[in-house]
């Protein structure tokens, strides 16, 4: 062509060349964009499905620890409006029932499996609904919450057990659960009702069982603006 002077052709045939190969790398970049989108896409899918799965269980978990709570809570009011009450009436009472029913410590241990990969492989930066972000730092903050309640409501327990063990009998608040006799030494718990520790500590066990139970709650609603934030 430049032989034979016809530079004006060969320049726009050079042109069209390179508008070509620019979109066919255009065409490239795009398919790409596309495809990590996809990959994006599914990820962000993946992600949300774990978190549901995860949450899920941990409301179910959270909702049996809450009933339970109710359970032992209720047995310690019970032992509360029985204090100071004259023998004759404590004796037509199971006390050491109640005793055991009060004795639990009904906690709720959640699994953070998901939610701790997503922190440590930095993946929850891709979450794009900052509602959601927020709402999982607060429930960081919620969960370090219910663990110090939890051990509160552990102590307390441990504290009212130490107490019979030194001054009642363990055995026959527990024959029921092990499956033997109540003791054949001649003590009965019934004297436990009328010592101002044992009201002490009922009463204390009773109040932070309130107290976790309003955790529980508060928990419990903030797990669900996460689920439905996440099933959007």
């Amino acid at each position: 062509m430049l032989t034979e002077n016809k530079f004006s052709k060969y320049l726009l045939y050079a042109i069209g060349e390179i508008i070509l190969v620019v979109i066919g790398i255009l065409i490239a970049l795009q398919v790409n964009n596309l495809n990590e989108e996809r990959k994006l896409s599914l990820q962000l899918d993946k992600i949300n499905q774990n978190l549901i799965q995860e949450f899920e269980a941990n409301q179910n978990a959270l909702n049996t620890a809450m009933r339970g709570l109710d359970w032992t809570k209720r047995g310690g009011l019970e032992i509360l409006l029985l204090i100071g009450k004259p023998d004759k009436e404590l004796m037509n009472t199971n006390t050491d029932s109640l005793i055991e029913t009060s004795l639990f410590w009904p906690t709720w241990k959640p699994t953070n499996f998901v939610l701790n990969e997503l922190k440590s492989t930095g993946k929850l930066s891709l979450l794009e609904n900052s509602k959601i972000k927020d709402l999982l730092f607060e429930y960081e903050r919620q969960s370090e919450y219910v663990n110090d309640w939890n051990r509160r409501m552990e102590k307390s327990s441990q504290d009212i057990i130490n107490y019979i063990k030194h001054n009642g009998s363990l055995r026959n608040v527990n024959h029921n659960r092990i499956s033997i006799k109540k003791s054949d030494l001649d003590f009965n718990n019934v004297s436990l009702f009328s010592d101002m520790r044992f009201e002490n500590q009922m009463d204390e066990k009773v109040l932070f069982s309130q107290f976790l139970a309003n955790v529980y709650e508060e928990t419990d609603t903030l797990i669900n603006e996460i689920l439905k934030e996440t099933k959007k």
